[in-house]
């Protein structure tokens, strides 16, 4: 009788604890973005050139040169050192990097480039028709 007593009160203790360790093994489930980027840099091959796209800072561009479950390191060429990064930091991993801007001395994105171009552009050639147009 006492040694039934005390397995119930060690299973009852034990239970709880036995509950709360699985559910502490289990990973989050990772976001379609997270996923996408992390099958992006299955993809590549190391010294590939790559753009990495954050949250909230400039766009960076370099060689991948791993990766592991954290995350991926590549070497910024702007910077000259190695950058490691965790999967919830990247935005996105592009192919290639752009050109280079040698006012500021470093790379950019071309299509970024391209739109402002094309912008001001426009604006020039608005300027001018609403001149040509006041002449006469």
């Amino acid at each position: 009788m006492r040694w039934g007593l005390l397995s119930r009160i060690l299973a009852a203790l034990l239970i709880p604890v036995v509950t709360l360790t699985t559910a502490a093994q289990f990973t989050p489930p990772v976001s379609k973005r997270e996923a996408a980027v992390r099958r992006k840099a299955a993809t590549l091959t190391p010294q590939s050139p790559i753009s990495v796209v954050r949250f909230g800072a400039d766009e960076e561009f370099g060689r991948f040169l791993s990766c592991d479950q954290d995350g991926f390191t590549f070497y910024d060429i702007d910077q000259k050192r190695n950058v490691t990064l965790t999967w919830a930091e990247v935005k996105k991993i592009k192919d290639g990097y752009g050109g280079y801007n040698s006012l500021r001395g470093r790379h950019t994105d071309r299509t970024k480039g391209l739109v402002v171009g094309l912008a001001l552009a426009g604006a020039l050639a608005g300027l001018i028709a609403a001149v040509a147009t006041a002449k006469d």
